[in-house]
């Protein structure tokens, strides 16, 4: 067979140098926190099985996530740690794993600072100077202590311990974390370094921490271990570290020693959420960032920032603005996405959809998963799963979502025989309508993936059927997965019955037009995105929560959305109670006010929330059918809960 995917992509396929290392191709996992280190930092077998599958996939180097030089920076729970020998036979599986599958392995070393937190580190953080972080990420920020000059110099040399304990454990190369708002890239910012000393004040003094960093390795371990050197090319953050400074530095470094710089961009401050780039951030978004170096240098650069398709990737390969690309949430979504596509077969890779689900489980210390890959993070329990097939079964799935697609392509990929009954002309469900306001076109990737994976794996697709439960009798299922969803919740105040009073779904369908003034009523996701759908197309829009906003989305979205509803002069009332809706007005009482009357309403928009359908369920247990539920019919989900219960329901037969 002719190699299709190499011939498309030849510039990801060509053999490339990170000093004197070789590399089979120039696509690289971009250092992420997994959490699943255990709680004093030690490598875990499931640590070791999620790289060793994504070495397993094809690409080329693997770059252990941020692993911490000592307890004081420690920063999440399950950080892995290496500031003692005792955690080397540990890494030394590790590279033993990722080489056994085919990879070459790097190994970020790194430091808080600032970002840290007391109640993890087990003591005050520190910094360049006493200014506390905006936005940890994982906390309320702390004030930091500033650091002395001994100081410094012990941390300088915890560094090198560090490096030389990655060297004796067999990786190929170490990574220097100074990117992010993290410790090194704290002394680069001009925003969070105020000292006046040799560590601080113009660029070079800046610099000259991470500078000794490099040449205090290079000097222990000699020129030919490669160090990549991390940093940001821009801050986003007002008074930090811009791009004209920051090739400036890169060349500093590139004198040090170093051997590649990996650009990057952001503090967990940065708005919008810049270190790991949401939906509404264009793909390849720092690609003239890493351009802007790489023009300032003579060693190799790598790019990062929502590379997630393989034509993204080649064009920056081919651009030039890039000599290696980085990949994190395409490499979570799908391990295979490098061996996909050299082969060709990009129609099969899982995409990334920048949901920042897997963030959002990291700082909650659940370990890294993801919307499009439930089994992220169990790769080791999937690996035991799949020693032995089920015995073939017919199974039914009921219901054409998200969590019905899910539970379908799972069961047919164990070799049942899978039926999948869907009451509309199209499977989709919810997420027909998901990608539709402004910005989330993303989410339309997961649809079109879901289809032809569905498809692809013979599954007997019924549509435009209303499931009645005795047509699934009639195919006599072995097992039944119940994946109806729900549908909008009535509020059950007056008024809410009129004719100008539709459920928010219609709108961002375009099956029923708003007026020109909107009065939207919920504060979740799908509110905001309503609000943001009218308020695009010119609407006025007053956006009415019983509660807070959006407090079940991840940060990036809360961010995005917030920005948005200011940009868009979307007035918003919190904590407040819809009484009554009258033909052109509404009565509201917010917190601690009188009610009083809104005027002037064309349209109310009701985003309050949905009922699940249970009615298919309810009789095929009465009949005594076996029934798993998936989805928003056992409440109401996000797409990652309902794609992650299909999976399992259909894991469980």
């Amino acid at each position: 067979m002719m190699d299709t995917g190499s011939l498309a992509f030849p510039n990801m396929f060509r053999p490339a140098h990170l000093g004197n290392l070789i590399l089979k191709n120039r696509v690289v996992l971009a250092a992420t926190s997994t959490e699943l280190a255990d709680a004093d930092g030690f490598v875990t077998d499931e640590l070791i099985e999620f790289y060793g599958e994504r070495a397993r996939g094809g690409t080329g180097l693997l770059i252990v996530e941020a692993t911490y030089v000592e307890q004081e920076g420690k920063r999440l729970r399950f950080n892995t740690m290496l500031h003692d020998d005792c955690f080397v036979p540990g890494m030394r599986k590790l590279v033993e794993a990722v080489h056994a599958g085919g990879a070459k392995i790097a190994l970020q070393i790194a430091h808080g600072g600032r970002e840290s937190r007391a109640e993890i580190s087990g003591s005050i953080p520190l910094a360049p100077s006493p200014l506390a972080s905006q936005f940890t990420g994982v906390g309320d920020p702390a004030i930091p202590k500033q650091l002395t000059k001994t100081e410094i110099v012990r941390i300088t040399q915890r560094f090198v311990e560090a490096a030389r304990r990655a060297y004796d454990a067999g990786f190929d190369a170490i990574e220097l974390h100074g990117a992010h708002g993290y410790l090194i890239s704290q002394f680069l910012s001009p925003y969070s370094n105020r000292r006046d000393d040799e560590w601080g004040g113009d660029t070079k003094r800046r610099s000259r921490f991470y500078v000794d960093i490099v040449r205090a390795i290079k000097k222990d371990i000699g020129k030919d271990f490669p160090v990549i050197c991390r940093m940001n090319a821009h801050d986003e953050i007002p008074g930090g570290l811009e791009v004209n400074e920051a090739v400036e530095i890169a060349a500093l470094l590139e004198e040090a020693g170093a051997d590649v710089i990996s650009v990057s961009a952001g503090f967990h401050a940065s708005r919008p959420y810049a270190i790991i780039p949401g939906m509404s951030i264009e793909r390849g978004c720092y690609a003239s960032l890493s351009r802007a170096v790489k023009d300032h240098v003579n060693i190799p650069v790598m790019a990062v920032g929502r590379i997630n398709t393989p034509d993204v990737a080649e064009r920056i390969l081919l651009n030039g603005d890039a000599d290696f690309v980085c990949l994190s949430r395409a490499l979570i979504a799908d391990p295979h996405f490098t061996t996909k596509a050299e082969a060709g077969d990009v129609d099969q890779i899982v995409p990334c959809i920048a949901c920042n689900e897997c963030i959002a489980t990291v700082h909650q210390h659940h370990g890294v998963a993801c919307t499009m890959n439930p089994m992220a993070s169990r790769e080791l329990e999937y690996k035991e799963r799949s020693r032995t097939k089920p015995a073939p079964r017919k199974v039914v799935v009921v219901g054409g979502g998200v969590a019905g697609m899910a539970a379908a392509l799972t069961a047919a990929r164990r070799c049942h025989e899978v039926h999948l009954m869907e009451r509309d002309a199209e499977l989709g469900g919810q997420l027909r309508l998901a990608h539709r306001p402004p910005f989330r076109e993303e989410l339309k990737s997961a649809l079109s993936y879901f289809k032809r994976a569905i498809k692809r794996e013979g599954v007997h697709i019924h549509l435009g059927q209303d499931c009645n439960p005795n047509d699934i009798v009639a195919l006599a299922p072995d097992s039944v997965i119940v994946a109806t969803g729900a549908e909008s919740r009535t509020l059950g105040i007056p008024g809410c019955d009129a004719p100008h009073v539709v459920p928010g779904w219609q709108i961002i369908a375009e099956e029923k037009t708003a007026g020109q003034t909107c009065l939207v009523i919920g504060g979740g996701l799908v509110g905001i995105e309503v609000a943001d759908f009218l308020a695009h197309r010119g609407r006025k829009v007053v956006l009415v929560a019983r509660s807070g906003l959006l407090s079940k989305a991840v940060h990036a979205d809360k961010v995005y959305f917030l920005d948005r509803l200011r940009e868009l002069e979307i007035e918003t009332m919190t904590n407040t109670k819809i009484h009554e809706i009258g033909p052109d007005w509404v009565k509201v009482e917010p917190s601690g006010q009188i009610p009083r009357m809104l005027l002037g309403i064309d349209s109310v928009i009701l985003c309050a929330g949905y009922e699940p359908r249970r009615s298919v369920a309810d009789v095929l247990s009465e009949r005594g059918i076996n029934v798993q539920l998936a989805g928003d019919v056992l409440g109401s989900r996000k797409f990652f809960q309902a794609i992650e219960e299909g999976t399992l329901a259909a894991f469980s037969i």
